[in-house]
């Protein structure tokens, strides 16, 4: 629609699940592809187990059948998106007040699109994925991925999911918390660079 024939696409978070549908979906279109902590949603699932589990409630929740999830979100929306911010954040601060109520204001107006965008995570999206698993399809353009350096804690191998995936990877792990772009900006800026000069 912009006139690009082209292009490189980096995505953070849900908009990273896009862009790696995007990838699959349109190899002759996508030049680069970078992706901003996450797994595949097909591999997040499979991941999700036992006690480490806990860590993604909200997409256990929003995955149940329309109502509950969008009530209870909607009648603590400030204390649920919150939550996320701060937990989420390695440095608080690369979130002041401002953005935290812009961000807080926008999911609160937003939660019957949020929560029907994380049920289609438990649905649809999986069934995408795995067809693309079975058929044995790859991301055929250059990908980074760039997640946050949780060690041991992490409990499976990122990079070794996204190589079964990506056989062109540049995997980086980085130190800043989840809002990676706001809490270390030139690092991304520069993985960004390196990207699109593969």
């Amino acid at each position: 629609a912009l006139g690009h024939e082209r292009f490189a696409l980096v995505g953070h978070d849900r908009g990273a699940l896009v862009a790696f549908r995007a990838g699959l979906d349109h190899p002759e279109t996508l030049m680069h592809l970078g992706i901003l902590d996450v797994v595949p949603t097909l591999d997040m699932w499979n991941v999700l187990q036992g006690v480490p589990a806990a860590v993604g409630y909200h997409l256990f929740l929003m995955a149940q059948p329309p109502g509950l999830p969008e009530t209870l979100i909607s009648n603590s929306a400030d204390v649920f998106f919150g939550s996320f911010l701060d937990a989420w954040a390695g440095d608080r601060a690369a979130l002041p007040e401002p953005v935290r109520s812009a961000y807080l204001r926008a999911a609160s107006a937003a939660v019957p699109s949020i929560v029907a965008d994380y049920r289609a995570s438990a649905g649809i999206d999986i069934a995408h994925d795995q067809a693309d698993q079975d058929a044995g399809s790859q991301l055929a353009m250059p990908v980074t991925v760039v997640q946050q350096d949780w060690g041991a804690r992490l409990g499976y191998d990122a990079a070794s999911v996204w190589r079964a995936w990506a056989p062109d990877l540049d995997h980086r792990l980085t130190g800043a918390g989840h809002f990676m772009a706001e809490e270390a900006p030139d690092e991304i800026t520069e993985v960004i660079r390196d990207l699109l000069l593969r």
